[in-house]
């Protein structure tokens, strides 16, 4: 009897030793864009969870929704179009890779520096890039009025000038071009205020269905590979150039692509894998945006809940030993039952327990965040004070550095502003400060950043915004702020402004020195008879030209 036992035990043992396969379609060939993946492999994180997982390269030709659709691949690698495949393919998104898409527009410095140049010139734009689309759109630049090409996929259409412009990945198209020797400026969707995930880890509903453990193992045992390749992205390179160097890639551009990816997944700052429904809401009201419709739909079931837990693999053969070990074992029976009770007791003592910390977590946070505002806010016009502009603009300076992109200064002061204030009184003088904080406030576009220097001085930062561009900014603000009256007390207030206008990189590459020549500009104007936009110039600043 004992010797028929210890051999159905060795049976259940090994069915739960058992790995099941899987494969995970990849978006491209093999580069550190899928390094979790591999570093889930290499540590045994998918072996442990019980899974034989086999990664899949794709061409040009691949489509990845149709692979894990179509069942050849039980989960794929997508871009934030999964919310436009849902409507004809179930797909589930589980978890997010890349907090911001890496996808850009690239063109030769040379030729062009600001994205209107592209008009009615040759634009090669891979297919599912409509986040390009919107960001085209955001910025005045409707795609009907670029002369769109097929994609190529390769720089070399680039290089050769056959094309003005490319869609690319931030993470790898850069360096083969710097290494080409051409220089690229790059135009990001994040600076138009489209701000779409990149990498989405995604399966099908059918799989989600028949195989939930399945699919929860496969999400946490990758997402501890991603975990694994930020903290040692040195070592993953090693493993790509010993393992999956398909497209024979040298060290230098997989340490580029592992920093820029580093910086597209903020690993420090987001959990990995982590997805936010409002950043999908947003990304679904985009997509409606091209449509001509009002607002997008987020589709019911599109996002995973990871919260639920179910058994893992081994539960069902650990149950038929332990059945056939009680049955044997008559009086360990309620002994188990009565340990069983009291885990299960604790267990909801600690759910309870954790739950009123989450919500105290929450509360604080809450607090924290309202205190934080409280701090960066000017509390007259809501609009940001000096205090956060100071720690501001040098972080969008080194952004708009890194990735390629110029920045505008706009320094902007109310006319005769005394004068208000000594015939009506610090009040008035308060509603006008507030009218025209309102007026910045209803033409800036999303990202953004208006702020009160100091009295009736203000600044405000437009990310991607080239010199044209930013002083027709100006001049709308110019002339709304001419147009308005204020009413108060029985009296038309009326009011003027000047200012001046620098930008990145033309006016200056650091921050004192755009605030100095933008401030000059300002000068120039109030010196020349203010309610005027002046750009800066060198003449400007030592005088020897009229503004």
């Amino acid at each position: 009897m004992f010797r028929a036992l210890a051999l159905l035990l060795l049976c259940c043992s090994g069915a739960a030793m058992a790995l099941d396969g899987v494969t995970l379609q990849l978006k491209w060939r093999h580069q550190f864009q899928f390094a979790g993946y591999y570093a889930a492999l290499e540590k045994g994180y998918y072996r442990e969870a019980g899974l034989d997982v086999k990664l899949v390269e794709a061409t040009p030709q691949t489509d990845v929704v149709a692979e894990v659709g179509e069942g050849r691949a039980q989960f794929g690698v997508g871009t934030s179009d999964l919310l436009l495949a849902r409507r004809r393919v179930p797909v589930v998104a589980l978890a997010v890779i890349f907090q911001h898409s890496p996808l850009i527009l690239l063109a030769s410095s040379d030729k062009v520096s600001n994205l209107h140049q592209l008009a009615g010139r040759e634009v090669m734009v891979e297919a599912h890039s409509e986040e390009l689309f919107a960001y085209l759109r955001s910025e005045g630049l409707p795609p009907e009025r670029l002369k769109i090409l097929p994609h190529s996929q390769t720089p070399r259409d680039l290089i050769e000038g056959r094309v003005a412009a490319m869609s690319a990945y931030s993470t790898t198209e850069p360096y083969l071009l710097r290494k080409a020797g051409l220089h690229t400026i790059e135009f990001s969707p994040r600076a138009g205020g489209i701000d779409f995930y990149g990498d989405n880890l995604f399966t099908s509903q059918q799989e989600l269905k028949n195989h939930p453990e399945r699919v929860r193992a496969f999400r946490e045992a990758s997402l501890r590979g991603w975990e694994y390749a930020m903290q040692h992205p040195a070592e993953i390179i090693e493993l790509i150039l010993a393992r999956y160097d398909t497209q024979k890639l040298d060290r230098a551009f997989l340490e580029f692509e592992a920093a820029r990816t580093a910086q597209l997944m903020q690993a420090s700052l987001i959990e990995v894998g982590h997805m936010n429904p409002g950043r999908w809401q947003h990304i679904a009201d985009t997509y409606a945006g091209l449509e001509m419709r009002a607002k997008g739909t987020l589709p019911e079931g599109f996002l995973y809940d990871p919260t639920p837990r179910r058994l893992p693999p081994w539960a069902l053969p650990a149950g038929i030993g332990g059945t056939i070990l009680l049955a044997l074992v008559g009086l360990l029976a309620a002994r188990y039952i009565s340990l069983a009770r009291r885990l299960r007791r604790e267990i909801a003592d600690h759910q309870a327990v954790n739950q009123q910390l989450q919500t105290q977590l929450a509360e604080n946070r809450k607090l924290e965040l309202k205190l934080q505002e409280q701090v960066i806010r000017d509390p007259l016009t809501g609009l940001y004070n000096r205090r956060y502009l100071d720690e501001t603009l040098p972080r969008e300076l080194a952004r708009a550095r890194r990735e390629g992109y110029p920045l505008a200064l706009i320094m902007i002061d109310l006319d005769h502003f005394k004068d208000i204030n000594d015939s009506h009184g610090h009040a008035a003088g308060d509603e006008v400060l507030r009218r025209l904080a309102d007026t910045l406030r209803g033409a800036a576009r999303e990202g953004d950043i208006a702020c009160r220097y100091g009295g009736e001085e203000f600044i405000v930062i437009l990310p991607g915004l080239p010199l044209a561009a930013a002083l027709e900014k100006a001049e709308i603000w110019r002339v709304a702020s001419a147009d308005f009256r204020v009413e108060y007390e029985g009296a038309t207030l009326r009011v003027t402004l000047s200012a001046g206008v620098a930008v990145f990189p033309e006016h200056g590459t650091d921050v004192d020195t755009l605030l100095q020549r933008a401030d000059a500009a300002l000068y120039c104007s109030k010196n020349a008879g203010r309610n005027r936009v002046t750009c800066y110039t060198p003449a400007v600043e030592k005088g020897e030209a009229p503004c």
